[in-house]
């Protein structure tokens, strides 16, 4: 099975709400990426290692804190199809 990295659920959000953080565009600053890139990340995209380190530097989160590995799950992709043998 693939697995891939994704930020934890409503992580950024919740950083912003306890740390006062004014908006998603400071924020991103805080990581050393744009705004685009945040919400890219936020809303399912594979974080790159720069952005995992921005995260680390910026709010002293481990990586595990911050993110989990998940399967890859395939776009598309017709899974009884995959799971039938073949004949």
């Amino acid at each position: 099975m693939t697995m891939t990295i994704k930020i934890k659920k409503d992580l950024l959000k919740r950083i912003r709400e306890i740390r006062s953080i004014p908006s998603e565009e400071v924020q991103a600053r805080m990581i050393g990426v744009d705004r685009v890139t945040l919400r890219r990340v936020d809303k399912g995209s594979t974080p790159s290692a720069g952005f995992m380190a921005g995260v680390h530097e910026a709010f002293g989160l481990g990586l595990s804190e911050a993110f989990d590995v998940v399967p890859v799950e395939a776009v598309g992709s017709n899974k009884a199809a995959q799971e039938a043998p073949a004949a």
